[in-house]
């Protein structure tokens, strides 16, 4: 059995109104997808690190993996127009036998930690697939025409981080169903997973110890969060 890390760097950060991508937005003087990517990179449990990117940044990337040290284990392979597809396309650039296993990760979520790491190898192992929630804060609605419609039980809504963990054969047989069914803009892999008909066990996650860096807020809150220790 191997383990395999696939980070997702595709998107061009248009939320963050930014002249570059934000996985390339620097926390303490580091990008944050060197953040990301020195988290498995250090963890010494994967054989292998796949790092989908928007082809116009292949060159900047391979310049900051040597900058930092990072030389051995990692690959880098084209993002796709979706997260979907470049998800999608660094699956199909690994050799893997059924029964390897496949983290999946976010490249703006710089602060996974090790025992998240592990935690999501050891419950794949066991489970097939599982992936990393957190229960929401607010009170969630369903708002159309600016008309709320239905607000939902607080105590049964969570929040999706990742990594999200498959066996490698239960991920690419979900991609495969998907786009066979035409679906191609699947904000999450573990939505494909449940699709195909695979039970996902859950893991508790942590807002500060796995934040994911989407606007100019949480560029700061990350900063905050570098401040005072938190994400250890």
């Amino acid at each position: 059995m191997k383990y395999y890390a696939i980070i997702l760097a595709g998107g061009l950060g248009q939320r963050m109104d930014s002249a570059v991508p934000k996985q390339f937005l620097e926390l303490d003087d580091k990008p944050i997808i060197i953040w990301a990517i020195e988290a498995f990179y250090t963890s010494s449990l994967f054989d292998a690190i796949i790092i989908a990117i928007h082809p116009d940044y292949h060159k900047t990337l391979q310049t900051l993996l040597h900058e930092y040290n990072i030389q051995t284990t990692v690959t880098i392979t084209n993002g796709g127009k979706t997260r979907q597809q470049s998800c999608y396309n660094a699956l199909c650039s690994l050799q893997c036998s059924d029964n390897d296993i496949v983290l999946i990760h976010d490249a703006a979520r710089p602060f996974i930690t090790q025992t998240m790491l592990k935690n999501c190898i050891n419950t794949t192992v066991h489970y097939g697939a599982c992936g990393i929630y957190t229960p929401v804060k607010e009170t969630i609605a369903i708002i159309k025409e600016d008309s709320v419609v239905e607000v939902l039980p607080r105590n049964t809504i969570c929040a999706a981080q990742t990594p999200q963990c498959f066996y490698y054969s239960i991920i690419m047989d979900a991609h495969k169903k998907a786009l066979a069914d035409s679906i191609t803009d699947a904000t999450d892999d573990i939505s494909l997973v449940l699709m195909a008909g695979y039970p996902v066990k859950a893991i508790t996650g942590n807002y500060y110890h796995n934040i994911k860096i989407t606007t100019t807020e949480d560029i700061a809150i990350a900063h905050a969060i570098i401040k005072n220790n938190l994400y250890h």
